[in-house]
């Protein structure tokens, strides 16, 4: 059996469901939380004050919406900070959940970070760029938080995510590889040079390199994956292991440099992505010089990043950290495009900007950055959105380390930084270079009866005339993507010779198979300038989930569900549990013994509905999304649904093929809030004013 249908694609992020059950992100931006910190310890002041030096905790209780964790940890953070905050009271914290509490946590998180916002009045810089950042590349989440210590107000702080365990299940599905922290080392303030005279410790194979002295920042490069020779003592003195599992840590990050540093720049592209998320790689360095972060890899060569090494691709991955002295205009017009890339003790920029098609890739996602991110639409609203939350607060703190008005103006430096920074960049002639556009990508699906082929077309403006077009793909969500040519000959699904749409026909795929794929355009110009589409790919791209052929019609479907469930409708076991709600609306008993529930689109016969298990005509069941498959009494599925959104599926028995009967793709539910159909039984599925489990929805 064939069938052939046209399917409009839907873009995902790429970000890893996580694997505990979140009730509310702790990061909601736009709620502003109060935790309330209390010590009994009658000098707690002296003992929090001495915890800068020595990095142990004091033990107090923290209570945040009414809910107390106690015997948390709590100590100060940030050597600058705290050094330059000498005398006050608004000290940057790190506060530890489950210090004394094993598996304590505050929805979901483990390890709390408050910063006081040193040299930013504002509060806002860091909470602005991170969560900027994290649409493109790992990057902490950030929000605001009151605090009170002991009853007393300590003002608004930034709450930023811990790099930790979490984080990097978040962004990676697991953690099972290597989590390093490179502070910058060497401090070498002005200089940024190994040696006396501006030569570094090593030579690139084939490339003595010497640079010259000055050029702004601080820090020597050991840390910027710079080659430090095959001795892991060498990496184990730059580069802090934070975690790892793996019995040999090292040897991926040696082998990352090795190859950035060592391959020549003509066999640089063939080698280096099998070690490095170059794209990853290339947006960290646009977000850092275009939103001026003066606290990061490039301007502190190699100072407060992060680094993961993921075994299952194989590669390492940047991370990044710690924005909050970024976007101040003061210094932002001296900052080039191409910042540091004449500075041999910052490879990322040295090495890449001389590969051609790293540099135009670089220059791609500089402009994705400025259409999209640096904004006056974009970040303007958030920047009055965030003054909105905090102001009454920001007045009302005696703490804090700016004046009332050093707030306010602030504000609008910052939106002046967004103007003046545009203005600036958008000169450059290499950015403005004349780009082509990749109008719109669609797909078509040969449905068979082991799997699916695709066929996907592009179809491409006449403004510039491109050289190449390019589908790039890969089976995994953070694998490494290949590439393969599409075609404008009238062959490929592509419908007439040189009529600006380009094709190409995939093979047969299994049911279960997830392709993540974008379109890549060269244009036929002297530079080779590249477009994408989505132009945030590689992490913003195109998936589809060969699934098995859908049934011509269903009785039963999915008529409603909630991923947050807290007060709504209790299981047979007296637990608020994610639920799924089937209907019958055909006219006679339907028997669902053998048929499936998944969300997981590699995973279709995720849970199966046991023996004897039926719906009368007009009738509701429930399915509690819970993981205790084996749960009596009651129906319980051994998965649990993201109120970030995800997709349900409802596949019939082996017997009849498996055919796919329903599905629900939501996104983003609140606490008890639903998603069901309305009209009820057949209408459109939409979030529901009034959840109605075992009703019909209102």
């Amino acid at each position: 059996m064939r069938i052939r249908a046209i399917l409009f694609l839907s873009i995902f992020i790429f970000t890893c469901r996580q694997t505990y059950a979140v009730q509310e992100d702790f990061y909601d931006e736009g709620a502003l939380r109060t935790l309330q910190l209390e010590f009994s310890q009658r000098s707690w002041w002296s003992w929090l004050r001495a915890s800068s030096q020595t990095d142990e905790n004091i033990v107090g209780t923290l209570i945040v919406d009414g809910v107390t964790y106690e015997g948390v940890g709590v100590r100060i953070r940030g050597m600058t900070s705290d050094m330059m905050t000498e005398d006050s009271q608004k000290k940057s914290l790190n506060i530890e959940i489950d210090y004394t509490v094993e598996d304590q946590r505050l929805m979901g998180y483990k390890t709390l970070n408050l910063i006081n916002s040193y040299d930013d009045p504002t509060f806002m810089r860091e909470m602005l760029y991170s969560n900027t950042c994290r649409r493109q590349i790992p990057s902490a989440k950030a929000n605001f938080v009151l605090l009170e210590i002991n009853g007393e107000n300590w003002g608004i702080y930034g709450n930023v995510q811990q790099l930790d365990s979490e984080f990097i299940e978040d962004w990676f599905g697991d953690y099972n590889g290597t989590r390093w922290h490179a502070s910058g080392g060497g401090g070498n303030f002005g200089g940024g040079n190994n040696q006396p005279g501006g030569r570094r410790l090593t030579e690139m194979a084939n490339e003595p390199v010497v640079t010259e002295p000055g050029g702004g920042g601080f820090g020597d490069g050991r840390a910027a994956l710079t080659w430090l020779g095959s001795d892991p003592a060498s990496y184990e003195a730059e580069y802090e292991l934070k975690n790892t599992k793996l019995d040999d840590p090292w040897t991926s990050l040696i082998e990352t440099c090795d190859v950035l540093n060592n391959t020549s720049l003509a066999d640089l592209p063939g080698n280096l992505e099998y070690v490095l998320n170059v794209d990853r790689a290339l947006w960290l360095c646009a977000f850092e010089i275009i939103f001026h972060d003066d606290d990061g890899y490039i301007f502190k060569r190699g100072g407060d990043y992060g680094l993961y090494y993921d075994p299952e691709t194989g590669q390492v991955h940047v991370l990044q950290y710690d924005g909050n002295t970024c976007m101040k205009w003061d210094n932002a017009s001296g900052w080039d495009l191409f910042y540091r890339e004449d500075d041999s003790s910052v490879p990322l920029m040295y090495r890449l900007m001389k590969v051609n098609q790293y540099r135009q890739r670089y220059l791609a996602h500089a402009r994705t950055i400025l259409d999209s991110f640096l904004t006056e639409e974009e970040l303007f609203s958030k920047i009055d959105a965030y003054q909105a939350l905090i102001e009454e607060e920001v007045m009302r703190d005696d703490k804090k380390l700016y004046s009332n008005q050093e707030f306010i103006n602030g504000v609008e430096d910052l939106k002046e930084f967004v103007q003046k920074r545009r203005d600036s960049l958008l000169s450059n002639s290499e950015l403005n270079q004349a780009c082509h556009e990749i109008i719109a990508v669609n797909q078509e699906v040969t449905q068979n009866d082991a799997g699916q082929s695709l066929t996907i077309t592009a179809r491409l403006g006449d403004s510039v005339p491109v050289s190449s077009v390019d589908l790039c793909i890969t089976f995994s969500s953070s694998g490494r993507f290949t590439t393969v040519s599409m075609v404008d000959d009238g062959q490929h699904g592509d419908g007439n010779v040189l009529d600006g749409v380009f094709g190409i026909v995939l093979p047969e795929y299994p049911v279960g198979t997830v392709l993540h794929y974008y379109v890549q355009a060269t244009a036929d110009d002297d530079a080779g300038t590249l477009a994408f589409n989505p132009a945030g790919a590689e992490y913003v791209v195109y998936t589809h989930t060969v699934s098995y052929a859908p049934a011509d019609s269903s009785p039963v479907v999915i008529n409603e569900l909630m991923a947050l469930n807290e007060t709504t409708i209790a299981d047979p076991q007296g637990e608020y549990d994610d639920w799924i709600e089937l209907v019958n609306i055909g006219s006679q008993t339907v028997n669902l013994s053998g048929m499936y529930l998944s969300d997981n689109p590699e995973n279709p016969l995720k849970w199966q509905f046991p023996d004897d298990t039926q719906i009368e005509p007009g009738d509701y069941l429930l399915v509690w999304a819970d993981e205790d498959g084996q749960d009596e009494p009651g129906l319980h599925a051994n998965f649990k649904l993201s109120s970030d959104g995800e997709t349900v599926w409802l596949y019939d028995t082996d017997e009849r093929g498996n055919a796919l009967l329903d599905s629900a793709s939501f996104e983003d539910l609140a606490t008890d809030e639903s998603f069901g159909r309305n009209p009820d039984g057949n209408g459109t599925m939409q979030i529901l004013s009034v959840p109605t489990p075992m009703n019909p929805n209102d």
